[in-house]
């Protein structure tokens, strides 16, 4: 090879790698989701949606859904006189956006967060709402029940980086 072809394939590999370093240091959140920004794995930032630089081979972005999701579940449960009964129990939710990046440090992502967190404190609620009733009651009272367990689950949940909504199933 003579010194002008080597002048070129370093030039031209220059020129790829600078193409490759500026398209790597540009991503986008989609709206309805929170981007994590975790430099090296470790989750540093969150952005917004919309067109964002990062350092790139450095930078990961992961997206958290910023939407309302709806978790819905059958529970077992026994009334007041110990009648088996199951429960279709649902819960709108959604986390505070403001607290994304909070919420991806502790917990991981948002089904880990409703598998370790939310799951067992709806069940809870549920379990514990049903039991104050008679089967009867529940026929006749279904709403009490209901509220019973959303103050429960409410009052459980305070301190988490996430709102409500319920849905009446």
């Amino acid at each position: 090879m003579n010194n002008l072809s080597k002048k070129h394939v370093i030039g031209m590999v220059s020129i790829a790698a600078l193409i490759l370093t500026g398209v790597n240091s540009i991503y986008t959140v989609d709206e309805g989701h929170i981007g994590i920004v975790k430099h090296f794995g470790e989750a540093k930032s969150q952005s917004n949606p919309g067109i964002h630089l990062k350092v790139p081979f450095v930078d990961e972005i992961v997206e958290l859904e910023a939407r309302t999701r709806k978790n819905v579940e059958d529970h077992p449960a026994a009334t007041k006189e110990q009648m088996p009964v199951t429960a279709k129990v649902s819960v709108n939710w959604t986390i505070n956006k403001s607290q994304a990046l909070e919420l991806y440090k502790k917990y991981g992502g948002l089904d880990q967060f409703e598998q370790r967190i939310l799951d067992p404190r709806l069940r809870a609620a549920a379990k514990d709402a049903i039991s104050q009733f008679t089967a009867e009651e529940l026929i006749q009272n279904r709403n009490a029940a209901i509220n019973i367990a959303k103050e429960q689950l409410l009052l459980s949940m305070q301190s988490f980086p996430v709102k409500f909504g319920f849905a009446s199933n």
